[in-house]
């Protein structure tokens, strides 16, 4: 096995692979980079930052969806399908607000200016204002044109109300909006960087950018940066609440996985966005060919899988999969994957206390034997509310984990039917691991790859529970 190559001097992910120059998620994602791109002064700016570059991520998606509708001829069916798409991440941005106004705003206090008097306050995003004026310029004739517009419209009213009751934190060294955000290296991370033409059959021996990223594989690249920006920020709000619920301060911990349940909220929405693609349009970057000298050379995403997310993985090793002996085989590989997933710092939090060691500490501290003592029957008074408060945090959080899991099936369906996935994935490959169907076809694993719930025990209380 070899490190993946970087790119423009990216830091390691970690990984190690077949071929050093194999199209790799981390590399193609630019994970790496991108996770350097956050660089908060306190804990709660994570939020901030996170908040305000996932929406820059989106408007370079709607910016570079406008400027091929009005370079489209009108001969094609293009200009209706991005429309369509601009509805969809309209529905999304909404969401987002929802998420931006109830945490940072409402939660973290950052609407009132007179609490951090030497803030600076935000400009309206660049690539916002182009979207607005671009936008004036869509056929009004165009399907899906007016419905376009007035979500647009509405959004902008919204979005504009977050950005006035935002400040830039005190302690942050930017002396601007895009330096805070680290605009032009994030806005600049969406190359699609893939191995090199290769001769089928053969091993790649370099990297290279397309000379072209179409409006679709842009959007393909953004969704998944959207998802490892908050992969990070729910990592860090996992990581603060088990501290606190060792040392027994049990609210503030429910508190920040509250907050976590509505970033997975907006995560299940986010899942389906893909789809907006044609699939047609989605075979055209995930795989290409072209015959030279009587050869056939080939490049495309193969064998990158989005399973090779190191942080998801995290989140599956810190929510209590550690303990799961056939996802720490997986974890380990075979001869037969061109990527061996445990990264180092996997490896650390395979020794680290997950939320479930946290919880049992916390009943065992009260002198509780086991989780059902966290519930008394109905109407009387629970000494131990905040604690049975807790458990049912965590029991949604793995609900919402499941929804994705099963959104999930469902986009990689619409997308690719019964294909088989990049790397080692595909709808089958994903039933088994949400509990739909065993995977018939080109298995990896002798063993069943299904992911159990992260807390069992608490679903088990819930079946033991009676008047």
């Amino acid at each position: 096995m070899a490190k993946p190559a970087l790119v423009g001097g990216d830091p390691g992910c970690g990984h190690e692979v077949s071929c050093a120059y194999q199209t790799h998620y981390c590399t193609y994602i630019r994970v790496p980079r991108l996770l350097s791109l956050q660089c908060p002064q306190s804990p709660d700016d994570l939020l901030l930052i996170t908040a305000h570059q996932w929406y820059e991520l989106w408007f370079k998606v709607l910016l570079a969806d406008l400027e091929a509708i009005l370079a489209d001829d009108g001969a094609t069916y293009e200009p209706v399908k991005l429309l369509r798409r601009g509805i969809e991440l309209f529905k999304l941005l909404d969401h987002h607000t929802d998420l931006a106004e109830t945490v940072i705003v409402r939660e973290l206090g950052l609407a009132q200016a007179v609490r951090l008097p030497h803030g600076r306050r935000l400009p309206v995003s660049d690539q916002f204002s182009k979207i607005a004026a671009l936008s004036r310029r869509v056929p009004r004739q165009l399907e899906s044109a007016s419905e376009y517009l007035t979500r647009l419209k509405a959004f902008r009213a919204r979005y504009q109300k977050f950005v006035n009751a935002t400040l830039i934190p005190k302690q942050s060294k930017a002396s601007t909006y895009a330096a805070w955000l680290k605009l032009p290296e994030l806005l600049n991370l969406q190359n699609g960087v893939k191995a090199d033409w290769t001769e089928a059959g053969e091993q790649p021996t370099a990297l290279k950018e397309p000379e072209h990223i179409s409006a679709d594989e842009n959007m393909f690249i953004i969704v998944h940066q959207c998802f490892e920006i908050w992969f990070k920020a729910v990592l860090d709000h996992i990581d603060r609440a088990i501290l606190l619920i060792m040392r027994g301060d049990i609210a503030p911990a429910t508190r920040l996985l509250r907050r976590v349940l509505l970033v997975q909220r907006l995560l299940v929405q986010q899942i389906q966005i893909p789809a907006t693609m044609l699939s047609l349009d989605f075979l055209r970057f995930r795989a290409q060919k072209l015959e030279r000298d009587g050869k056939v050379f080939v490049t495309g995403l193969s064998p990158a899988s989005g399973t090779e997310s190191y942080q998801f993985r995290e989140i599956e090793i810190v929510c209590g999969l550690r303990d799961d002996p056939v996802f720490r085989k997986y974890l380990n590989g075979n001869e037969t994957l061109p990527i061996r997933l445990l990264t180092p710092r996997q490896a650390e939090r395979l020794n680290q206390p997950t939320l479930l060691d946290a919880l049992r500490h916390a009943v065992h501290g009260r002198g509780l034997s086991c989780f059902d003592d966290l519930f008394t029957v109905a109407n009387a008074p629970n000494p131990h509310a905040d604690l049975a408060d807790l458990a049912d945090t965590l029991l949604e959080f793995d609900e919402f984990f499941r929804f994705w899991r099963l959104g999930h099936v469902s986009m990689v369906e619409k997308m690719i039917g019964a294909k088989s996935g990049t790397g080692f994935l595909g709808p089958e490959y994903l039933m088994e691991t949400a509990g739909i169907k065993i995977q018939e076809k080109n298995r990896v694993f002798e063993e069943r790859q299904v992911r159990p719930r992260f807390f069992e025990e608490l679903w088990a209380v819930r079946t033991r529970m009676s008047m």
